[in-house]
This record gives C-alpha cells, sequence and structure tokens, in this order.
C-alpha cells in the first residue's frame, strides 16, 4: 500500500502507489493525503527544543501543525545553563588531539540531548524521526515521511537534511521522483532524520567518549557502521542562522585550532579516510557530483 493524492471534491477516492509489501486496512487524511494508520505508528516525531526558546517553538508547531501528524516536543539539554550528567562521557584532550578544538557547552547540550532520544528509541523498541527546531519543510516532506516509514529499519538513519554537497550514489528509486542516495562523506547536521532502535543503538555503544560534535559522530560510518543515507531531494531544509541566533553557539565563536597535536591529527585524518575509503570501494568509480 502506499498513498494517493486527494482532492477536496474527492475526498472519497484514492490512488494508490506501487508498493506490494504492505497492507493495511485502516487509513487517515494527513495533509490532503490518505496515509496508512499503521504505517503512522511506525516513526514518532520529536522536535528537539530548549525550553526557554519559545519563539522557535511557537514556529514548528505553525511547521508541523497543518501536516496532520502527531509530534511531540523533547526538552533539550541546555548546556550553556548547567552541566548535565552525560557530560561526564567528554574528554576534551581527545578532541583536542583528534579536532584541534574543545566542544563548547552548547554542543555538548546538543549531543546529550541526541544521546538520550536515542536511549528513548532503544527503550521503547520505536523508531524516531527527529527534529531540531531551526528547519522548514520542502514540498515532498509527506512523501518522505511515507518512504522513511516504509525504509526505516532497512537503512537504519535516513537524513531527511543536509548541510554540505556531497559525492554520492542512488541506491534505490522511489515513487513521487524519491530516491534513497548514499553519500560518500557525511553532510553534517542534525536537522531532520529518522532511526531505528538497532541503529539508536549502535550510535550509543559507539558514543561511550565523545570527543566530537553529535553530527560528527552520525557521520562515522566506518566506526558504528550506519551509513549515511539521505532521502534525495531533501524534504527538510537547515534554516541558516547567525552566530547570534543559534542555540549551541550563543554569540560565540569557536576559538582557533589549537596549535598541539598537529602531526597527531593529521595521522588521525589519514587513519580515518582509509577507513572511510574502504567502506565505500564497492561504489567506486560510480560516484556523482551534487548539483548546486
Amino acid at each position: 500500500m502506499g498513498f494517493g493524492v486527494v482532492s477536496d471534491s474527492k475526498r472519497d477516492k484514492f490512488t494508490s502507489f506501487r508498493n506490494t509489501n504492505f497492507v493495511a486496512d485502516v487509513f487517515v487524511l494527513v495533509g490532503g493525503i490518505l496515509v496508512s494508520d499503521s504505517r503512522m505508528k511506525k516513526l514518532d516525531i520529536v522536535v528537539v527544543n530548549l525550553t526557554r526558546s519559545h519563539e522557535r517553538r511557537t514556529a514548528m508547531r505553525a511547521l508541523l501543525d497543518p501536516l496532520g501528524l502527531p509530534y511531540r516536543f523533547f526538552d533539550a539539554i541546555d548546556g550553556r545553563a548547567k552541566p548535565h550528567p552525560l557530560f561526564s562521557r567528554f574528554d576534551p584532550l581527545k578532541s583536542e588531539m583528534r579536532h584541534g578544538y574543545i566542544l563548547t557547552p552548547g554542543e555538548l547540550g546538543c549531543y546529550a540531548s541526541h544521546y538520550l532520544l536515542w536511549e528513548q528509541s532503544v527503550a521503547e523498541d520505536k523508531s524516531l524521526l527527529i527534529f531540531e527546531d531551526d528547519v522548514t519543510l520542502n514540498d515532498n516532506f509527506l512523501s518522505a515521511y511515507e518512504v522513511a516509514c516504509d525504509k526505516i529499519e532497512k537503512y537504519g538513519v535516513i537524513r531527511f537534511s543536509r548541510h554540505k554537497r556531497r559525492r554520492w550514489v542512488r541506491i534505490e528509486s522511489l515513487y513521487k521522483g524519491l530516491d534513497i542516495i548514499r553519500l560518500k562523506i557525511g553532510p553534517h547536521g542534525t536537522s531532520c532524520y529518522a532511526v531505528s532502535p538497532g541503529a539508536a543503538k549502535q550510535l550509543i555503544e559507539t558514543a561511550k567518549v565523545w570527543f566530537e560534535p553529535v553530527d560528527c559522530h552520525l557521520d562515522r560510518f566506518w566506526r558504528h557502521g550506519i551509513y549515511c543515507y539521505n532521502i534525495a531531494p531533501p524534504p527538510v531544509i537547515h534554516a541558516a542562522q547567525t552566530v547570534e541566533k543559534s542555540e549551541i553557539w550563543g554569540g560565540t565563536v569557536r576559538d582557533e585550532l589549537s596549535s598541539r597535536f598537529r602531526f597527531r591529527r593529521r595521522v588521525y585524518r589519514m587513519y580515518d579516510k582509509t577507513l572511510r575509503f574502504m567502506c565505500n570501494i564497492r561504489y567506486f568509480g560510480r560516484w556523482r557530483r551534487m548539483p548546486k
């Protein structure tokens, strides 16, 4: 079963797209689209939002309410307000050795928020669609949501957005002009992504020590085995933010890279690039440039 677009005058008609792997008896109307009610339960939508960010919460309600999909807010960890017990996982020396900088309190709070949601996914055995609160939606979002509900167990993590243009290869062509693509290099950003309980468990198990931002951990597929799959075209766009408006940076900027451990950082980069190359070798010669 798939879904069909329903006009105001023909709400009782349903046009199915090709998808013979799923059968359901109950359908609900969501944003002018009929979607299987059974499938709707596969992805819980969660919006990460600081309790003090009232304007962003209001904006996300205005964005999501018209879709008719159930969602909830998760009170994000405010690293700039006070330390959280999870911050004990952070190793500042390793962070400096690997990246040349130390994570800010805002970055630690962001990491802790996503980590706690991964724990929820595992504990409740539910796949989640995790939003941050500084995004906009493209017209293909509902179609992409349906795809993610159907494919999340297969791919583990499906990114709805990307902050960087990367080389890519098509993995699966879907209906409504959507594709599942795999990126050669992680796209950065955690603006919106779906995660299964199995993938969440892998992300947790490989995050015993924190030494980089959470999106970099998500991109490190050669370590946790969860490749960078994206829906294309991307259904969610990160809203460009100034440093002053960023909840993570709060008007500050990162210090210059540390001058210590430069040679060691080069060695680590070469090591990571080698492992990434080995994981990507099956697609050698097939990577495409992403259009601007």
